[in-house]
């Protein structure tokens, strides 16, 4: 299935761009944080309280997995922590068109002080275990993306564009293929 996959660090603006692109795109739109909280009935803090990191990861797994087979093409979002595992780095691709929304550690820093956090954000309080942080997760994403945009000084309107101009573009290209 060719899904849109929206990834990033978080603060990166994933689910801001992923809402406003399945409107433009007339797709439904997935928040994969969003689904495990509303298939297991508990907020992500009560999950990683209850059952611990490495379930909630398992999680995220399966939903990926599944969504691959899933006829309807979508808009989706994935939390900052789903692509660094190992095992959705095969999977992840799968789904379709990867869109990586790229900042430097000082916009993504700037974004995450300016909003409340997760239970990850809260553990990571320093900037410079977020700099680590994003600079060990930004060879990964790139790794899994069809491609990257860059986020900094970017309105909404302008970033929503840029990646529907990229998805048209890559879609022509996967049409004339076809015709060949």
């Amino acid at each position: 299935m060719n899904h849109i996959v929206i990834i990033g660090f978080m603060g990166a603006g994933k689910t801001k761009v992923g809402k406003r692109l399945a409107k433009d795109l007339g797709l439904p739109y997935v928040d994969l944080d969003k689904l495990i909280v509303s298939k297991m009935k508990m907020p992500i803090s009560e999950l990683f309280k209850r059952f611990g990191e490495p379930f909630y990861r398992a999680t995220e797994t399966f939903i990926v997995k599944a969504l691959i087979d899933d006829p309807e093409r979508k808009v989706i979002t994935l939390g900052s922590g789903c692509p660094v595992q190992p095992q959705n780095e095969e999977y992840i691709p799968k789904l379709g068109t990867v869109v990586y929304l790229k900042g430097s550690p000082e916009v993504i820093i700037e974004r995450i002080k300016e909003k409340d956090g997760n239970p990850i954000e809260r553990e990571e309080t320093t900037e410079e275990r977020l700099i680590r942080k994003i600079e060990t997760r930004n060879p990964i994403y790139s790794g899994i993306s069809t491609f990257s945009v860059n986020i900094a000084n970017t309105s909404l309107d302008d970033l929503v564009a840029k990646i529907e101009k990229k998805i048209s573009d890559i879609e022509k290209k996967e049409l004339k293929k076809a015709h060949k």
